[in-house]
């Protein structure tokens, strides 16, 4: 009885050690499958591209039984750069050369009140001055009563020119802009001043004082000069490349700028 006894109690032993190896295994198994999910894991997300900064990587495998720790995600993606500033702004377009008010005498017309006498395009009206007087400036400067186109300008067409003023009397002093109105005979003064720019021509380039520049005429008993004032689409540039063609008119149309003097010259080469 007693070794019946000892006998059933080494089966049980036996039976007992062979189940808790098997036990073992499966946990080993188990372990191995674990490792492979933590290596999943350690791959990080890429990181975001230029311009708006990137999000990061999703979050590393979670880790399998008995095995290692998930991977971390990946980094922060880089911060695009700033885009360029715009150009800068086109120029603006020139205004082009100038034109002459006028080609002909018929092109021009008189007017005259208490104020001014003066040569302007018939197209103008200008409005009349406020001042009160018996007689106009034309009547009061014994004036032309016709205008004329010189130069391409409309003009009252005063005589100007002193180089044949041969009298004792003396030599009016004058604004900037005006020169001595001169008799007719062309010898002595009349003892008036009027605008340098409504004058037939004037003695010299000199003579074109204030905002007025010079126009010379080359012709073949030499130069003729007249004073003209700048065009309002010029600005201050009376040079040939704006100016000059509105004064350097057919069959004067060749220009060529003074130098180191305010005026331009005008020539025809084929008269």
């Amino acid at each position: 009885m007693r070794g019946t006894t000892a006998l059933l109690a080494f089966s049980l032993l036996v039976v007992g050690c062979g189940g808790e190896s098997e036990n073992d295994a499966s946990g080993g198994s188990g372990g191995a499958t674990g490792g492979s999910s933590g290596a999943g894991g350690s791959t990080g997300g890429a990181g975001g591209g230029g311009g708006t900064a990137g999000t990061g990587g999703s979050t590393g495998g979670t880790a399998g039984v008995g095995g290692g720790s998930g991977g971390s995600g990946g980094s922060t993606g880089g911060t695009g750069a700033t885009g360029g500033s715009g150009g800068s702004t086109g120029g603006t377009g020139g205004a082009g050369p100038a034109q002459p008010e006028c080609k002909v005498d018929g092109d021009c017309k008189m007017f005259a009140d208490c104020c001014s006498c003066m040569g302007i395009p018939t197209s103008e009206n200008p409005v009349p001055c406020p001042a009160m007087c018996l007689q106009d400036k034309c009547g009061e400067l014994g004036g032309p009563k016709t205008a004329a186109c010189i130069a391409g300008r409309c003009v009252a067409g005063f005589n100007c020119d002193s180089s044949k003023v041969t009298c004792k009397m003396a030599t009016p002093i004058c604004d900037p802009g005006k020169v001595p109105l001169v008799k007719e005979d062309g010898t002595c003064w009349q003892g008036s001043c009027v605008p340098a720019n409504e004058c037939k021509a004037v003695k010299s380039c000199a003579e074109c004082t204030g905002s007025l520049f010079c126009v010379s005429y080359v012709t073949q008993l030499g130069p003729q000069n007249h004073c003209a004032d700048v065009p309002k689409t010029c600005g201050s540039d009376f040079s040939c490349a704006c100016s000059g063609p509105s004064v350097c008119t057919p069959p004067y149309g060749t220009c060529q700028d003074f130098s180191g003097q305010k005026g331009v010259s005008c020539s025809c080469p084929n008269c």
